[in-house]
């Protein structure tokens, strides 16, 4: 056997290394943990050194192409002399030394798959990067700082062109003025509404979305502001039956803002819990998290939601911590249940919220409320469409 040893920044570049230079034969023996440079090994760099085994049957890959050596001519024709006694094919003999040429682990060659997709993935981000439009004055700094935000690439070159083409170039160079008229047109594409009671009929509110949202604790939020700051009869039902100690949860918010509280188990149920509460002015149902990927369970909301018997108005709770590829993909799964109104919750947990302004000009339902944190009754706002252009392009 010979053994070659390899130093770099990662495991899988070391053996990107090796595969590289022993080829496919190359066996790992081991691999530990080094330090280079630095003063006697003090204050060295991590480094990670691989120890391969190449068998003496096979050859490492050549570094510089080898000069052939010449063969002898190939000998004139000679005829063959027929004999009347068969020809008995004579085997081989076999090397006893010769040892069959091993593979090169299937983990190895993951670890190899991994670190070329992460190569490919560096290029395309740098492609993308040099494929950026250039703006004029300081509405690319602009621009740049809507794509930073998470803003999609086409609502922030939709929003920066409009500016572009509205306003003198000198202009352009004033920060304030280009941030004046971005928050402008985001505020433009945010739609937001006031959540209003229907006079005489009690209006019905269905909280749904995925699992982790913050529903039930939005509920209560709502809840509250309706019963103490509105003074409106305010009723709740829940059909979450599906998470443990759910419907305990919820009791003990209603318990402590004194409204009721009804637990639905069966879709049979849903209608006469509503009629029970049909003198009330408000009533919230809450329901269990869906995974929008499961249609089964968006099956299930679905076919329940449908027994109410009532014009329900289904509200599609979303996290601001949410990424807009995802958000996309939730609101478009919740379409097959139909939503009307969008909340978003846990904004004191988001680092930046373009999937907000990203997911409101792809969709048609406004937004009415954002929650800021755990605490009920007062962590909950009315969606405003310039505090969430200012969050939007992180002003504030």
């Amino acid at each position: 056997m010979k053994y070659k040893t390899y130093v770099a920044p990662t495991l899988q570049r070391a053996l990107l290394q090796m595969a590289l230079d022993l080829g496919k034969d190359a066996l790992l023996v081991s691999h530990r943990n080094v330090r280079k440079g630095g003063i006697f090994g003090i204050f060295g760099k991590k480094m990670i050194e691989v120890t391969a085994a190449l068998p003496f049957t096979s050859k490492p890959k050549p570094e510089k192409p080898q000069v052939q050596p010449l063969q002898p001519q190939t000998p004139p024709y000679q005829p063959q002399v027929e004999s009347d006694q068969p020809q008995i094919p004579i085997p081989e003999p076999r090397n006893p030394n010769i040892q069959p040429q091993p593979q090169i682990q299937p983990d190895i060659i993951g670890m190899i798959q991994k670190e070329l997709s992460e190569i490919k993935q560096k290029m395309t981000t740098i492609m993308e990067e040099r494929s950026i439009i250039k703006f004029p004055g300081k509405s690319q700094e602009a621009y740049m700082r809507l794509i930073n935000n998470d803003v999609e690439k086409e609502v922030a070159e939709k929003i920066i062109k409009q500016i572009v083409a509205e306003a003198p170039p000198n202009i352009l160079e004033d920060e304030a003025f280009v941030e004046s008229r971005v928050l402008k047109y985001i505020a433009g594409i945010i739609k937001t509404e006031e959540l209003s009671l229907d006079n005489g009929n009690p209006k019905i509110i269905t909280l749904i979305g995925p699992t982790g949202v913050g529903k039930t604790t939005t509920l209560a939020k709502i809840a509250a502001d309706f019963a103490f700051e509105k003074h409106k009869k305010v009723s709740v039902i829940t059909v979450d039956t599906y998470r443990i100690a759910a419907a305990e949860q919820l009791k003990t918010y209603t318990d402590i803002l004194g409204i009721p509280l009804e637990v639905v188990y069966f879709p049979s149920e849903f209608k006469k819990a509503i009629e029970t509460h049909s003198s009330s002015d408000l009533i919230l149902i809450d329901t269990a998290g869906r995974s929008q990927r499961n249609s089964i369970q968006m099956a299930e909301l679905k076919a329940f939601i449908s027994q109410a018997g009532y014009n329900l108005e289904n509200c599609l709770i979303l996290s601001s911590t949410t990424k807009y590829k995802e958000l996309l993909d939730i609101a478009d799964n919740f379409k097959r249940v139909s939503f009307h109104k969008v909340i978003f919750t846990k904004t004191d947990e988001a680092v930046c919220f373009g999937g907000i302004l990203s997911l409101s000009s792809k969709i048609e339902q406004p937004i009415i409320y954002i929650t800021t944190g755990q605490n009920v009754p007062e962590d909950i706002e009315q969606a405003n469409p310039t505090k969430l252009a200012k969050m939007v392009f992180g002003t504030i």
